[in-house]
C-alpha cells in the first residue's frame, strides 16, 4: 500500500536567544533582538533545502512566542528514494534578527529531525520538544526553540474488484471534486491508441450522450465532467488521460458514470498493454485518494475494451457517490458505442427494471468515417423520420448567428434542392427544418432537421449538412461543434460526432459537417452517413454547394462494412447481455491495514493510535466518523 506523510511543524517559542541589536556608535544593547524564523525543508528535486515559510517578526525580545504552523507532505517515493540520506529528513530553522537599515543578522540555526532512523519511523505521532540552537551556526549563537511536530500517515486506498468506496469526506474541503486518472504502459515500442471515456446513464435507464465525455466530446453542458483529451501513444508521464468530476454539480438525472478503456488502433488488443492503473485524486492538490490496478489476466490478448470502474450514486437520487471497480473486458468493441446494453446490464443493481436491448448501440464517428444507418437501429429498421441535430458553443461572450442547412444532390452531384432558413421545407416534403437559432445558446441541439427518408425523392442521392456564419464572422470562437442523428420519437441516438480540433475552423466562415447518402447497389434502398468535417468559406448554404460537390468528387462515399450486432458476436460463452453475465461484482469489504503508532519518549501525553480511517457500512466503505474526530483532535 502506498502512502504520503503529512508533517505539521509548529514553532511555539524561543528561549534565551542571542542579542543582536546595537546602539549607536557600535555599542551593543545586550537585551534585545527582533527575531523571526525561516523554515527550510528538504528539496526532493534539486537537493539541499527549500524555504517552506517564514514566521512573523517579534520585536525586542530574546524569548519570542510565535505559535505558527507550517505543513509539508512527503510521498512514499520521496521517503524511499532518500532512505539512506539522514539529512533529507531534517528541517532547518534559520533564525534571523530583523534590521530595518541593513541586512538581517543570523542568530543561528536549529536542526529538527522530521523522521528518526533515516525515514524508518513512518507513523502517526505528535511530539513537542526543545531543540538547541547550533552554537557554531552563527556568531555567539545560543538558546533553544520549542517545536511541535504532528505526523499523519495518509495511506492510499488500493481498491480491488468488488470494493465500493464512498467519496464523501475524502475530498479536499469535502468539495466532492475529484480527478480520475488513467495511465498505461505499452509492451516494447508498440504505439497503441487507447481511449478513456465516461458514459453517463440516467435514472430513467437511458444513456445521456450530452453528459458522456470522451475524446470527441471533452465536456458535458455544465462542465461538471471534463475530459483531458486524446493521448494516442501512452508515453505521457503520470496520467495518460484524465477526467475531472465536480460530483455535486453532475446533473440530478444522472445515476451512474462508467469509465471505460478501449483500444482504438485496428488489429491491436489489450494484450499489447503491459499494465494499467486507475487512480482518484483530490483537486486541485492532485493527492491520490485511491488506486485500482486491474489484474494482469484482465489485459487479455482476446479483448479490445475494459469496463474499468463505475462512479454511481449510492441509491436512487442520493447525493452520495460510490466508486466500484468492475474489471471485465469485451472481445471486439473499439469504442463505447457498442457497449450500451452492457452498461445498462451493470446498472441492474440500481435499477432492477431497467430495459436492456442487446442490439442497442450508437455509432461514435470519426472524421471521414461512414456507417450504414440500419446497422445501428433496433431490428435494422430506420425510424421515420430521423432527426439530424447540430450543436455548437460560442466562446468569448460573443453571439454569432450560425445557420444549419441541407444540400440535396443527385447521383451526378448536381444540385436538386436546398433547405435553409429561407426555405424550411424541401420541395418533396421530406426534409423539415425546425427554424433558425441565432445565438448558439440553446440547451442541447442548436438547430434540427427532420428527414423522412421514405419520402426523399428518388433522384436525390446525397443530403449534405452545412453550418454557416451568416454575419461573416469567422468561426474562431465556435467551440464543441457536433452533430448527431437520432430517433426523434425515442430520443435514441443512431450516430454521434464531435469536432475535436476547433482550430481547424480558424479563418473560416462555414463547416461542411456530414452527408447522408444512398447505399451501393447491393444495399439499394439503404441510407448511410458519412462525416466530412471540412472547414469552408460561405455566409449561406448557397456558397457551399460547390465545396460539397468537390469533396464528394474527391472522396466518393463507399458502402460501409456491415457491422454485426452483439448477439452475432457472442459465438463463445462470451456473454449474452440478455442473460445475467454483465453484472456488478458482489461487494467485497475493504480491509484497511492496521496503522501502528510508534511512540517515542517525547511523545505527548494522551496521544493514542489512530482509529481505522475507513469502515464498511451497508455494502459501502466509508470514512470512519471516529477517525474524523481523532483527526480533528490532532489538528487542534
Amino acid at each position: 500500500m502506498s502512502y504520503s506523510l503529512e508533517i505539521k511543524i509548529t514553532l511555539l517559542q524561543g528561549k534565551d536567544l542571542v542579542a543582536k541589536d546595537r546602539k549607536l556608535f557600535g555599542l551593543r544593547n545586550k537585551g534585545t533582538s527582533d527575531p523571526y524564523i525561516q523554515v527550510c525543508t528538504p528539496n526532493p528535486r534539486g537537493g539541499g533545502y527549500k524555504v517552506l515559510g517564514k514566521t512573523g517578526t517579534k520585536i525586542k525580545t530574546l524569548n519570542p512566542v510565535w505559535n505558527e504552523t507550517f505543513s509539508l507532505t512527503l510521498s512514499q517515493q520521496e521517503i524511499d528514494a532518500n532512505a539512506n540520506d539522514a539529512s533529507f529528513f531534517n528541517a532547518e530553522l534559520r533564525i534571523f534578527d530583523f534590521d530595518l537599515a541593513s541586512s538581517d543578522d543570523s542568530m543561528g540555526n536549529v536542526c529538527v529531525p522530521l523522521l528518526a532512523g533515516g525515514g524508518g519511523e513512518v507513523c502517526d505521532s505528535t511530539t513537542t520538544e526543545w531543540y538547541n540552537v547550533d552554537p557554531n551556526s552563527a556568531k555567539n549563537a545560543c538558546g533553544t526553540v520549542q517545536v511541535k511536530l504532528q505526523k499523519t500517515v495518509n495511506r492510499t486506498v488500493n481498491l480491488v474488484r468488488g470494493n465500493a468506496l464512498g467519496v464523501a469526506g475524502l475530498t479536499l474541503n469535502n468539495n466532492n471534486k475529484i480527478k480520475v486518472g488513467l495511465a498505461w504502459d505499452m509492451i516494447g515500442r508498440t504505439n497503441v491508441d487507447l481511449d478513456a471515456s465516461c458514459v453517463a446513464l440516467t435514472h430513467a435507464g437511458l444513456i445521456s450522450m450530452e453528459n458522456t465525455v470522451y475524446y470527441g466530446n471533452p465536456t458535458n453542458p455544465n462542465e461538471s465532467i471534463v475530459h483531458s483529451g486524446d493521448e494516442k501513444e501512452g508515453d505521457e508521464v503520470g496520467d495518460d488521460e484524465s477526467i475531472i468530476f465536480q460530483l455535486d454539480r453532475v446533473p440530478a438525472d444522472v445515476l451512474a458514470l462508467y469509465i471505460l478503456l478501449t483500444v482504438a488502433t485496428p488489429g491491436m488488443k489489450l494484450g499489447q498493454v503491459k499494465s494499467t492503473q486507475f487512480r482518484v485524486a483530490q483537486v486541485p492538490s492532485n493527492e491520490t485518494i485511491c488506486t485500482y490496478n486491474p489484474a494482469a489476466y484482465a489485459l487479455s490478448e482476446n479483448a479490445t475494451a475494459m469496463f474499468m470502474v463505475r462512479i454511481g450514486r449510492a441509491t436512487l437520487h442520493s447525493k452520495e457517490w460510490v466508486i466500484s471497480p468492475i474489471e471485465e473486458t469485451h472481445p471486439t468493441a473499439r469504442d463505447f458505442g457498442g457497449l450500451l446494453p452492457h452498461l445498462k446490464s451493470y446498472t441492474k443493481d440500481l435499477l432492477p427494471n431497467i430495459r436492456v436491448n442487446p442490439s442497442e448501440r450508437v455509432a461514435i464517428m470519426r472524421k471521414h468515417g461512414n456507417i450504414r444507418l440500419a446497422d445501428y437501429c433496433a431490428g435494422a429498421q430506420l425510424p421515420d423520420p430521423v432527426t439530424f441535430g447540430l450543436a455548437w458553443d460560442i466562446t468569448g461572450g460573443k453571439n454569432i448567428d450560425l445557420d444549419a442547412s441541407a444540400i440535396c444532390l443527385n447521383a451526378n452531384l448536381n444540385l436538386v434542392d436546398q433547405v435553409w432558413f429561407q426555405q424550411l421545407k424541401s420541395r418533396d416534403g421530406s426534409i423539415l427544418h425546425h427554424g433558425d437559432e441565432r445565438e448558439g445558446d440553446e440547451v442541447g441541439d442548436d438547430e434540427k432537421m427532420d428527414i423522412y427518408l421514405s419520402q426523399v425523392s428518388p433522384n436525390i442521392q446525397f443530403i449534405g449538412f452545412v453550418i454557416n456564419s451568416y454575419s461573416g464572422v469567422e468561426l474562431d470562437d465556435v467551440d464543441r461543434a457536433s452533430c448527431h442523428l437520432f430517433d426523434g420519437g425515442t430520443k435514441t441516438d443512431i450516430a454521434s460526432y464531435a469536432l475535436t480540433n476547433s482550430a481547424e475552423l480558424d479563418k473560416h466562415t462555414a463547416l461542411v459537417m456530414g452527408c447522408l447518402y444512398r447505399g451501393s447497389s447491393e444495399l439499394a434502398g439503404d441510407w448511410c452517413l458519412s462525416i466530412i468535417s471540412e472547414a469552408a468559406q460561405g455566409r449561406t448554404v448557397q456558397d457551399n454547394v460547390d465545396e460539397l460537390q468537390n469533396y464528394l468528387r474527391r472522396n466518393p462515399p463507399q458502402a460501409p462494412i456491415c457491422q454485426p450486432v452483439e448477439a452475432e458476436i457472442s459465438v463463445e460463452a462470451e456473454i449474452s447481455v440478455a442473460g445475467d453475465a454483465y453484472q456488478m461484482p458482489a461487494f467485497v469489504p475493504y480491509e484497511e491495514p492496521e496503522i501502528s503508532l510508534q511512540p517515542t519518549a517525547s511523545t505527548s501525553a494522551g496521544t493514542s493510535a489512530a482509529p481505522k480511517k475507513l469502515i464498511n457500512i451497508n455494502g459501502i466503505t466509508k470514512l470512519n466518523p471516529e477517525w474524523k474526530k481523532w483527526k480533528t483532535a490532532q489538528n487542534a
